[in-house]
């Protein structure tokens, strides 16, 4: 009996990581020409929203839960072992109750949102953690933990990922979003300016500090 229990088990488990992942009706929605690569692993793929041409390779976790959400925007996409963690558990708890009883209660569910932007890559073995937002065409190094936002068209590596370049220059993204986006879409002088100075001044502190 024991022996049938675990084989039901197995088959249930093969399921949930092979077959059911690909069934796209699952989903919050799921756009046209979007690729999963199984195994992976979907909580709450009511919670899940990928738009066009997205794809998601295999041995990836999309950990969300029933008050939060995951959105992949259109042309993104995700090497294989990424771990979304659009979930969170209250860390103060009821006074004389074990934490475990408080997983247990969906109705304590701390809401939290991750989203990747449009035009998106996302190297292997990376983890995104809640709240975070990928800016639009970012670029996310192998194994990096994401505990913050990732600025647009921004290049990160690490854990905690930290920025580390960025793919074009102001004038070169201005450009390439003018062919991309239409007028009201796209990001403005100002904001690319902002992330650059922000970058740009911090690594000249850090670079002023190594040679002291």
């Amino acid at each position: 009996m024991r022996k049938i229990k675990f084989f039901v088990r197995g088959l249930i488990s093969l399921y949930d990581l092979y077959i059911r992942p690909l069934d796209k009706t699952i989903y919050g929605f799921c756009g046209k020409g979007v690729i999963l690569q199984p195994p992976l692993r979907v909580c709450n793929p009511k919670n899940v929203f990928l738009e066009d041409d997205v794809n998601i390779f295999g041995n990836s976790n999309l950990i969300v839960s029933v008050s939060g959400k995951f959105i992949m925007k259109k042309k993104s996409g995700a090497a294989q072992g990424l771990t979304v963690v659009a979930a969170n558990h209250p860390t103060n708890p009821d006074i004389g109750k074990w934490h475990k009883e408080v997983y247990k209660d969906t109705s304590t569910d701390v809401g939290s949102h991750v989203i990747i932007e449009e035009d998106v890559w996302i190297a292997s073995n990376v983890t995104l953690l809640p709240n975070v937002v990928v800016g639009r065409g970012a670029i996310v190094g192998a194994g990096s933990v994401c505990r913050k936002s990732v600025p647009p068209y921004s290049i990160v590596m690490g854990n905690p990922a930290k920025v580390v370049g960025f793919k074009y220059t102001v004038d070169e993204i201005l450009e390439h979003e003018a062919e991309l986006y239409p007028i009201q879409e796209r990001l403005s002088r100002q904001v690319l300016e902002k992330n650059y100075n922000k970058y740009y001044s911090n690594r000249i502190k850090e670079i002023a500090h190594f040679v002291k």
